[in-house]
This record gives C-alpha cells, sequence and structure tokens, in this order.
C-alpha cells in the first residue's frame, strides 16, 4: 500500500514539475511570437516610408529575397528595392499591410508566411498588389532578423489556374 502512495505521489509531483516546464516553454514562445509579429508590422511599415534604416536594422547581412518574377536579391538590393529614392510619378494609395500572418518558432529561428497587400498610383494609374510571403528570421546576437524572404503571387485570390498539363 506504501508503495502505491509513494508511486502515486512521484508521478503527481513530475506531472506537475512537466506542467510548469510546458507553461514557461509557452510563455517564452507566446513572447517571441509577438515580438516577431511586431517585427513583421516593422516590416510593412518601413517599405510604406520608405524607411531604408529600418530595413537596415532588420534585414541579416546575408539575407537572400526571392522576388516574385523569380530574381534573386541580396540585403543592399533588397533595400534599394523597397526604399529607394522616391519616384514623382508613384504614389501610395493604400499603405504595404500584412495580413492572415502567421507564425512558428523554433528556438533561435522564426518561419512567418502572410499576405501582403498594397495600392499605388504610377503615372496616374491605380495598381493594387497582393502577395504572399515568407520570411525566415534568425536570432543574431540577441536580435531577430530576416535572412530569407520568398514573395509570390496570390494565386488563389486571383483565380488564376495553373496551365493543364498536356500529360495526362
Amino acid at each position: 500500500m506504501k508503495i502505491k502512495i509513494i508511486i502515486l505521489l512521484i508521478l503527481a509531483v513530475s506531472s506537475t514539475a512537466l506542467g510548469q516546464a510546458k507553461d514557461k516553454e509557452s510563455k517564452r514562445r507566446n513572447g517571441t511570437e509577438q515580438q516577431i509579429i511586431a517585427l513583421n508590422k516593422l516590416w510593412a511599415d518601413s517599405i510604406t516610408k520608405a524607411d531604408a534604416a529600418a530595413l537596415n536594422n532588420l534585414f541579416a547581412d546575408e539575407m537572400i529575397v526571392t522576388a516574385g518574377n523569380g530574381d534573386i536579391r541580396n540585403k543592399s538590393q533588397e533595400i534599394k528595392n523597397a526604399a529607394s529614392d522616391p519616384d514623382p510619378n508613384f504614389v501610395w494609395t493604400n499603405p504595404f499591410i500584412t495580413e492572415d500572418v502567421r507564425v512558428k518558432v523554433y528556438k533561435e529561428a522564426a518561419l512567418v508566411t502572410g499576405l501582403a497587400k498594397w495600392g499605388f498610383k504610377y503615372k496616374e494609374q491605380q495598381v493594387n498588389q497582393e502577395r504572399r510571403y515568407t520570411h525566415m528570421y534568425v536570432k543574431q546576437q540577441g536580435k531577430w532578423r530576416i535572412i530569407a524572404q520568398q514573395i509570390s503571387l496570390n494565386l488563389y485570390a486571383n483565380k488564376i489556374s495553373a496551365p493543364a498539363n498536356p500529360n495526362r
């Protein structure tokens, strides 16, 4: 009888300790997820404001970007693309925003997916854009930075279907 009580006590104490460890991990992860979400918003705001300094701080030096048209860019090329000198023919009509943001944290890395939307007039012609994106963040010297970015057309929203497979 004493052995059963001791076993039950050990199980109760170990499950409580395990639950506390999971709670601490959950709180840490939730805090990290919130931090990544805030950085994601900073990215979008920095594009609307053409804030090259903010993007420079947010992007890792070894950043790789795969653009929607298939171009591969590095950090400086991406900053130039996103925050270059204003074109007098370009006027924001809808700021660069993100929606459907999902974050998954893996210790010193985090994966973010989302939908980016923006609108502008170029030479008086209205253009509305919508792209799916993926960011890979890594923690470097205590700061989260974007190390990889891929952007692609949102084919689902645009109802563009894939070409038929001629082999079928």
